[in-house]
């Protein structure tokens, strides 16, 4: 089979899409999203790529960056990607590729296309109607472009618990050190937290560890304002990648969790996907009595193949 050479423009912004095995989910929990963005955190940093833009949602995955070469590119897709499926299947049990071997990619060249991408990743969580504006939602990382404490309650340093401050030191020294944040530290750093230190921590990871070339993004619009009011009026464009699409809310899968993790003591709800395929079609069925989900839906949040609506 003869495959389709890759386009590539050296130092010009390039549009990554990556698509997971079977359209499965594999964002449950928010030490999934940790362990993931410190993974590609410290590896954007090793490869030395310029990373404007990042959006994970919870069963595929967009990047807007730029490198020197098409190698540097595909070695460090290669590895955020093979290095975070090792760490989801060691925390799971569970063995395989998570992604698509091959990613989808674009370049994107002159002010016009790139603009665009910036708002079609910017708002996928919009389009999947997860929140109503682009900077509501954490996992697109919007919001930190001017606040480091964007969905928590700031404590000041006198008034946080051992516990808390301790998890910001052991974070420190791992980002000082280009550590990533394995799921054992992840899960180990959170335990007995309140709600607002979880959030008061994980705005704090995300913030050290950010990526993002911030210069290189805001030279597209005159100021962040600018930027959020072009993702408010439309919800760009993407026409160089085959993206797959689901029609309907993901708001979906957050009513299924919450069976998950609350009826059925799913904890973390990630560990569903490693249940006897006999469980998972009783869970299943449980789940089309409980919400609104189609079986489609089920089956992406099961990691089980079923036929149907």
């Amino acid at each position: 089979m003869k495959y389709k050479k890759r386009r590539f423009v050296p130092h010009e912004c390039m549009h990554i899409y990556q698509r997971t095995v079977n359209g499965f989910n594999i964002f449950y929990d928010r030490e999934d999203f940790i362990v993931f963005y410190t993974i590609f955190s410290v590896l954007a940093r090793f490869y030395k790529v310029k990373v404007l833009a990042l959006c994970l949602m919870l069963d595929h995955i967009h990047t807007l960056l730029s490198s020197e070469s098409l190698k540097q590119v595909s070695d460090f897709v290669r590895h955020y990607t093979s290095l975070f499926a090792m760490e989801f299947n060691h925390s799971v049990g569970r063995n395989g590729m998570l992604f698509h071997k091959s990613f989808g990619s674009a370049p994107k060249v002159g002010d016009k296309k790139i603009r665009s991408t910036i708002v079609y990743i910017g708002n996928n969580p919009v389009e999947k109607k997860l929140v109503s504006t682009a900077e509501e939602y954490r996992w697109n990382f919007l919001a930190y472009l001017i606040d480091s404490n964007p969905f928590s309650i700031p404590i000041p340093k006198r008034f946080q618990s051992k516990r808390l401050r301790r998890a910001m030191e052991e974070v420190q020294g791992a980002y000082v050190r280009n550590e990533y944040l394995s799921y054992a530290r992840v899960v180990r750093l959170f335990d007995a937290m309140t709600d607002n230190e979880c959030d008061v921590l994980t705005d704090y990871i995300i913030s050290l560890y950010y990526p993002f070339d911030t210069d290189s993004l805001m030279s597209y619009y005159e100021n962040y304002h600018e930027m959020i009011h072009a993702m408010r009026s439309t919800a760009g464009g993407e026409y160089d990648i085959k993206e797959t699409f689901y029609a309907g809310s993901d708001h979906i899968y957050e009513d299924m969790l919450e069976v998950l993790r609350d009826e059925m003591h799913m904890v973390p709800a990630r560990r569903v996907i490693m249940l006897p395929d006999a469980v998972k079609f009783e869970m299943a069925s449980c789940l089309k009595q409980r919400t609104d989900a189609k079986m489609f839906e089920i089956s992406k949040l099961l990691h089980l193949q079923i036929r149907g609506n």
